[in-house]
């Protein structure tokens, strides 16, 4: 690939005119465009808006849905020098919340969105009292359908490579959004990585339905793809949010060589696969296959790699990676041509500064898969909660550092100055280690569970629950709440479900049961949820539920939940009646089993309670029969049947 130093410079006035990008809005729905004909465009489109008022160094937020529309606008304002800030044009409350709350921290500003979704925005605005807000949004509203583009082609800007290129706001920012500040000389020096990593040629093309509001598609599947001279398609995402098979169809008659996607996808496209196995599927041409975006499921790699092989899929085109909008997307590829590989480790030894361990027999484990090593330009290294960096196979904080790597967030310096360092160490958040020369992600610090001590990652939690019948991939989160009394954090699974809440309660307790006997871990909520928060790029947006549970926006549905619960662990009518001494332990025991089953005849051993819920058991139960029964007495006598007898039996 040749060098740039700046994003206006990959789209030159004498761009080849036989490389093109296909915008596919359906299965016969397509529509082209060269790349010399897009540069002519966007300086259409720059008149227009220097027409209006707009100049270098003006932010534009880029609330577009049409793809072609929205990299016209994205180019004009490149070579006007102007700041482009792509945001993903939801109709969600969620998407029009963080538009609001973006274009207030980037005052003053210019929004370029469409007629209809300006239609919506005002009917926004009305509903939730934000007038002034709306007013402005208003008068610096640019629609495209309404600027002038009959007068002459905008001035380019003289752009240097140290200007701010655009700004990119985190897919899953909701509260206060973070905008990554990325540069020409960010985004040129990580897509000449990229395409290093991955050998682009000038024959390669690829094909994207991620949307072009994240960096995995803007980055990684339109601006390195035109750099590298590659023709490329993007495909609408709700296309394929609906109609999944058809990403590896038309890959198939296109002959595309490079696809990606995020993991949710490929659990997507195999769902509908089993519906409906596609006929006639040729992959062969594929050489590359990008997993990355989120948590990356070894299982998934496994089932999908064994699923299109007899299509022609070879088993080492799947590139498992590794990035984030703060690196200017890549941090981390693997080899080319080698096969993808993970490592098992126990569980119960994943802290940070500690050694992880291979499991022994018996053990419970958790699979992670290897992404690579730190791409050209990038360094990586791994470290403690003080800053000192780790040996090899210890687990601790992914930092990174480079001339790919942002200096930071958009007027905030407290959140700059939390993950970068003085000598310019980003920490990314997320958690990791070095296994024989590879990164190896295990899990974002923020989302940890970590209760009694103990690190639980949530999507591993996700994968076994997964397994309780009903309970859908991706349609499931853990999470860490705050316990009843404050004083702790604990688990809390949020289910999708849209049925009678009786329907849902054989649910809730098969799911405290696997993830009881498979991890060892109490579940102090199963929430039952209308809709499970996503990013654009299909990430679980699990701190949301968190913070909604703990607003106690699902303490409704708990409180009429919890009788249910209460009456099918009680069992059958008349199981928990017997002596007094009977009666009252099942109502102590009750509230501290997790949702199982419990009568008086229940073996409390074989209920897969761990050593903790049995002391919390012993010291409930003290409290009402004082100085009575050890511990011990539990193993001795398993049953609360069996305890009542021995308590009254050695009644003073």
């Amino acid at each position: 690939m040749p060098t740039f130093e700046t994003l206006a410079a990959i789209l030159p006035a004498d761009v080849r005119d036989d490389r093109r990008i296909t915008f596919v809005d359906g299965e016969q729905e397509q529509r082209t465009l060269d790349f010399r004909r897009l540069r002519q465009r966007a300086l259409g489109a720059l008149g227009a808006l220097q027409r209006r008022g707009c100049g270098r160094g003006d932010r534009v937020v880029l609330f577009l849905a049409d793809n072609e529309r929205f990299l016209e606008m994205f180019w004009a304002c490149v070579l006007g020098g102007m700041v482009p800030v792509p945001l993903a044009a939801g109709a969600t409350e969620e998407h029009w919340l963080k538009l609001a709350r973006v274009f207030a921290q980037l005052e003053p500003a210019w929004l370029c969105i469409d007629a209809t979704a300006l239609e919506r925005l005002d009917r926004f605005v009305a509903a939730h009292d934000l007038a002034s807000a709306g007013a402005q949004m208003r008068t610096r509203a640019l629609t495209p359908g309404s600027l002038d583009g009959a007068g002459e082609a905008g001035l380019p800007a003289s752009v240097e490579p140290d200007q701010l290129a655009f700004i990119q706001y985190s897919s899953g920012s909701t509260g206060e959004p973070k905008g990554v500040l990325l540069t020409h000389r960010n985004l040129t020096v990580n897509m000449a990585a990229i395409a290093g990593g991955a050998a682009y040629t000038d024959r390669d093309t690829a094909l994207s339905w991620m949307p072009l509001s994240h960096d995995m598609g803007l980055i990684g599947f339109h601006l390195t793809l035109l750099a590298a001279g590659m023709s490329h398609a993007i495909m609408r995402t709700e296309l394929f949010a609906r109609r999944p098979l058809l990403w590896l169809d038309l890959a198939s008659k296109q002959r595309t060589t490079v696809l990606c996607s995020p993991n949710f996808g490929y659990q997507h496209y195999l769902k509908q696969y089993a519906a409906k196995p596609p006929q006639g599927l040729d992959l062969a041409a594929v050489r590359l296959i990008f997993n990355g975006a989120e948590p990356i499921s070894a299982d998934l790699c496994r089932r999908f790699a064994a699923t299109l092989a007899p299509h022609g899929l070879r088993p080492n085109s799947l590139l498992t990676v590794y990035g984030l909008a703060e690196a200017s997307l890549a941090v981390s590829f693997p080899r080319l041509g080698a096969a993808w590989s993970s490592v098992a480790l126990e569980r119960a030894g994943m802290r940070v500064g500690e050694p992880v361990r291979p499991p022994a027999p018996g053990a419970q484990t958790t699979e992670f898969v290897k992404v690579g090593t730190a791409v050209a330009g990038t360094e990586l290294r791994i470290v403690d909660d003080g800053g000192v960096v780790l040996a090899e196979r210890v687990l601790g904080h992914v930092e990174i550092r480079g001339a790919n790597v942002t200096a930071g967030f958009w007027r905030n310096e407290a959140a700059t100055a939390a993950v970068r360092s003085a000598d310019g160490w980003l920490d990314t958040g997320d958690l990791g280690l070095v296994w024989d020369g590879q990164l190896v992600i295990t899990g974002r610090a923020k989302d940890l569970v970590i209760v009694n001590g103990q690190n639980y990652y949530p999507h591993d939690l996700e994968r076994i629950a997964e397994q309780v019948e009903g309970v859908e991939a991706n349609r499931v989160a853990a999470a860490a709440v705050r316990s009843a009394d404050g004083d702790a954090e604990a688990l809390a699974l949020f289910v999708l479900h849209r049925g009678d809440l009786a329907t849902f309660v054989p649910k809730v307790l098969a799911l405290r049961r696997t993830i009881s006997v498979q991890a060892g871990l109490d579940v102090a909520q199963v929430v039952p949820v209308g809709r499970i928060p996503k990013t654009s790029s299909g990430k679980l947006q699990r701190y949301a539920l968190a913070r909604a549970y703990e607003d106690g926006e699902f303490d409704a549905v708990l409180a009429e939940l919890a009788p249910l619960l209460a009456g099918a662990a009680a069992g059958p009518a008349g199981e928990a009646a017997g002596t007094p001494t009977v009666r009252r332990l099942v109502e102590i025991c009750m509230p501290l089993v997790g949702g199982r089953q419990l009568t008086a005849q229940t073996h409390l051993l074989e209920i897969d309670l761990n050593s903790l819920t049995l002391a919390r058991i012993h010291e409930a139960i003290d409290r009402d029969f004082p100085n009575r029964i050890e511990v011990t007495d539990l193993f001795d006598y398993p049953t609360l049947e069996q305890l009542a007898g021995f308590l009254d039996a050695s009644a003073p």
